[in-house]
């Protein structure tokens, strides 16, 4: 039974565009904003424009996006003058009918509810200035990379799990045998249509400090 649905799942899944053709289409940016102290400015675009990814929420899976930036000074050895780390989780709330998107940074932790996935989808696909900047004369430049992942390495272990067969809590009547099964069936097609992670990376131009 399990091998007739995992062989159904590898050929009914649609396949996604190549990962080169999503990375053209996806506009991470990052530049220095003179006139706040040549603080970082981020720019997301467009990374949950996927419908697979929507999906994957409503389905119960969080999509997560992990947001790294760093200062380098320019120099023979170029050197880390600093990093700012952010994270965005955005999930279904299937009782209020409504998606939150919970925002983390080094020094504190917000969430937000939103009316659908399109207005949660905006609120992360937008402009963010982090609290980051050069403390002394020199040439520099940021770099940042955005990473978006729906299954999380536990869910990754019980998809493991599932796929050898390890069904024994639902066996003994600890759970239940279908809830198992379509529980292991929604994490493999989500696997197999290539969703557990994305990379997105940007730099900016060289910028002096005087």
């Amino acid at each position: 039974m399990i091998t007739a649905l995992v062989a159904w799942a590898l050929l009914s899944a649609s396949p996604l565009p190549a990962r080169g053709a999503v990375a053209q289409a996806v506009a991470l940016s990052v530049a220095p904003d003179p006139a706040a102290g040549y603080r970082p400015v981020l720019k997301i675009g467009d990374v949950l424009g996927d419908p697979a990814l929507e999906e994957a929420a409503r389905s119960g899976l969080p999509l997560r996006l992990r947001l790294r930036v760093e200062l380098w000074r320019d120099g023979f050895f170029d050197s880390l003058e600093g990093s700012r780390t952010q994270s965005f989780v955005l999930f279904h709330q299937p009782l209020e009918g409504r998606f939150a998107v919970r925002i983390q940074s080094e020094r504190h932790t917000e969430l937000r509810s939103y009316g659908t996935f399109a207005a949660a989808r905006a609120a992360l696909e937008s402009t963010f200035a982090l609290d980051l900047r050069p403390s002394r004369e020199g040439r520099y430049y940021y770099t940042a990379v955005l990473e978006l992942e729906t299954l999380s390495l536990s869910d990754l272990e019980e998809l493991e799990r599932w796929l050898k067969g390890e069904l024994q809590p639902a066996m003994s009547g600890d759970g239940s045998v279908p809830g198992a099964v379509g529980q292991g069936m929604k994490r493999l097609l989500i696997r197999v249509l290539g969703l557990p992670a994305r990379r997105f990376e940007a730099r900016s131009g060289w910028f002096r400090i005087d």
